[in-house]
C-alpha cells in the first residue's frame, strides 16, 4: 500500500525527518543516485612515462579534499566533451548541460547533465594535472551488478587532446592515447598517472559491453596512440605487406 504525506509548516522538524527516512534510505542504496566524481591533481614531475595502475601515493581519496574536482549525478542521454581548461577556468562552480534535443519522441522532462566544480578558484592553467582520481561507487550495493568490478552507470574518457581527440597539443605529427573508466570502483576510487595534461574528458551512459567484451575499464588506455608496434598484429601486418611488396616485385 502506497502512503501520502501531508506536509505543512506546522509539522515538526523531527517528525518530517522520521517521514522522510526511507526516502533518503532509498536515495543513498539505489544506484541511479551515485554520483561519479574525478579529481585532478598537478603532476611537477617532468615524467612523460604513463600508468594505469592504481597508485594510492599519486592522488589519494583522503588527501583529495583540496583537489581540483567534477561532479555529477546526472546520467546523460548522449556523451559530452568539457574541455579541462574552459570548465575549471570559467566563472562558474555548477551548470546544466541540455540534451532535451535528444530525448526521444513522446517523452518528457529535463534530460542532461547537472554539473558541479569544487576548489575551482585553485586551477592553475599553466599546472601539469596529470593524476586522477575517479570516484563511482555504490555504498550499499542491492545486488553483484553495483559493486566494483563490474560495469557503471557512466562512462568517463579522458583525453590529451582538445575537443576530446587523440591530438598532442605539443606535436601535431604524433598521438596521446586516452583512457577508459567505466567500472563501479572502491569506496575510495582508483588512482591514475595519464602521462600527459589532461585537456579534455568525456562523459556518457553506461556503454556497450560488447564493445568493451565483456570486461569494464579502469584506466584502460585506448586509441591508435595504444597500439605499440611490438604486438602481434602489428608484426603480422608488417610481414604481410613486406611479403606483398616481395612478391609484386617478381
Amino acid at each position: 500500500m502506497q502512503l501520502f504525506y501531508r506536509i505543512t509548516r506546522a509539522t515538526p522538524l523531527g517528525v518530517l525527518l522520521v517521514l522522510l527516512l526511507p526516502e533518503m534510505i532509498q536515495a543513498q542504496s539505489n544506484p541511479t543516485y551515485q554520483n561519479i566524481t574525478l579529481r585532478f591533481f598537478p603532476n611537477n614531475n617532468n615524467n612523460n612515462n604513463s600508468s594505469s595502475n592504481d597508485d594510492n601515493n599519486s592522488c589519494s581519496y583522503s588527501d583529495s579534499e583540496n583537489a581540483l574536482a567534477f561532479t555529477t549525478q546526472s546520467i546523460p542521454l548522449v556523451d559530452h566533451c568539457f574541455d579541462f581548461s574552459s570548465l575549471f577556468g570559467g566563472n562558474s562552480s555548477h551548470g546544466f548541460v541540455n540534451q532535451t534535443k535528444n530525448l526521444a519522441p513522446g517523452l518528457h522532462g529535463e534530460p542532461g547533465i547537472h554539473w558541479q566544480l569544487f576548489n575551482a578558484q585553485d586551477f592553475d592553467p599553466q599546472a601539469n594535472y596529470s593524476r586522477v582520481l575517479y570516484r563511482q561507487h555504490v555504498t550499499n550495493p542491492p545486488s553483484d551488478e553495483y559493486k566494483p568490478g563490474h560495469y557503471a552507470d557512466r562512462m568517463v574518457t579522458l583525453y590529451g587532446g582538445p575537443d576530446c581527440t587523440e591530438e598532442n597539443p605539443a606535436d601535431d605529427k604524433s598521438l596521446l592515447p586516452w583512457y577508459g573508466l567505466s567500472c563501479w570502483s572502491e569506496d575510495k576510487g582508483s588512482c591514475g598517472d595519464l602521462g600527459y595534461k589532461i585537456a579534455s574528458f568525456s562523459l556518457q551512459a553506461k556503454p556497450d559491453e560488447k564493445e568493451q567484451h565483456g570486461t569494464c575499464w579502469v584506466f584502460a588506455k585506448e586509441g591508435a596512440a595504444a597500439r605499440t608496434r611490438s604486438s602481434p598484429q602489428f608484426m603480422i601486418s608488417t610481414l604481410a605487406t613486406v611479403s606483398l611488396v616481395f612478391w609484386l616485385a617478381l
